[in-house]
């Protein structure tokens, strides 16, 4: 897999991690709802992938979520991390890219 394949797959494993997170946040005053975690899985040829969505096997008390909003911050900075590091490096390879072109010009 090329670098912008890499990026690519990080920047979809990272949305997905974000759109969990904010799915759990949405959903905690929810009676009953179990927390969901990404499971990401690393590609042979580079990169990651989602390989699936598991409940979180914390106990809810009665009537409420399991949902923890602290982990869920910091779950979330991680991923939003994750997608700002990706971006850099489509940003450093067009830069690359660019430098190379101008070289052959």
């Amino acid at each position: 897999m090329d670098v912008v394949g890499i990026a690519l797959s990080g920047l979809r494993a990272s949305s997905a991690g974000l759109a969990v997170r904010a799915n759990n946040v949405a959903n905690q005053q929810s009676d009953g709802f179990k927390a969901k975690r990404v499971d990401l899985v690393a590609e042979a040829s580079g990169g990651v992938r989602v390989s699936g969505l598991t409940e979180d096997p914390t106990p809810a008390g009665p009537g409420t979520s399991n949902v923890d909003l602290a982990s869920e911050t910091v779950q979330g900075m991680a991923f939003d991390l994750m997608y700002k590091a990706n971006l850099k490096v489509l940003k450093t390879e067009d830069e690359l890219m660019k430098a190379t072109l101008d070289l052959k010009a």
